[in-house]
């Protein structure tokens, strides 16, 4: 079976036929104008309920078969959403800032900042009051106009070596 950057590879190898299967691939993966501003959307509506601490529109963001690459989290919607209220509960002025998006295919890239102050038990921490932040790089694929799947970076051990040293 020839996958799209196979065909790519072959098109670019036969010269002027490269350049017409090129353009092919790339109208065949290119976002519609409409489907980059809906998945916009989806992010803003998730990064709204992060920052309201609130977990009732996940049924409307989240696939039931959600899945969680991380290995910190289960799957699923209904593990999405205890995951959260319990971080909801420990970090109750949680926020969350997106500072840059990309949207291509099936696909949402957002890189985020967190800031919170340290005023429960975090990961075994005990609070200290201060505040703290850290940053995450989160790529979801959409299915249906949800997040379907979800792969993250995050910079939360740098933070957990921060509060342990307070």
């Amino acid at each position: 079976m020839t996958t799209r950057r196979d065909a790519l590879i072959i098109g670019l190898m036969s010269g002027a036929a490269g350049l017409t299967s090129l353009r092919s691939a790339a109208a065949d993966t290119a976002c519609s104008a409409e489907a980059v501003a809906a998945a916009s959307a989806l992010l803003d509506q998730y990064v709204g309920a992060m920052n309201a601490h609130d977990t009732s529109n996940f049924p409307k963001l989240f696939t039931g078969s959600y899945i969680q690459h991380s290995g910190r989290s289960p799957s699923g919607l209904a593990a999405q959403i205890e995951l959260f209220k319990k971080i909801f509960a420990a970090i109750p002025d949680h926020h969350m800032q997106v500072e840059d998006r990309i949207i291509a295919g099936d696909k949402v890239v957002a890189r985020t900042t967190h800031t919170a102050t340290h005023t429960h038990t975090f990961r075994g921490f005990p609070p200290t009051g201060k505040q703290f932040s850290f940053r995450t790089i989160d790529i979801w694929r959409l299915d249906n106009g949800k997040f379907a799947e979800h792969w993250d970076i995050t910079d939360t051990e740098d933070v957990l070596r921060r509060l342990s040293s307070a």
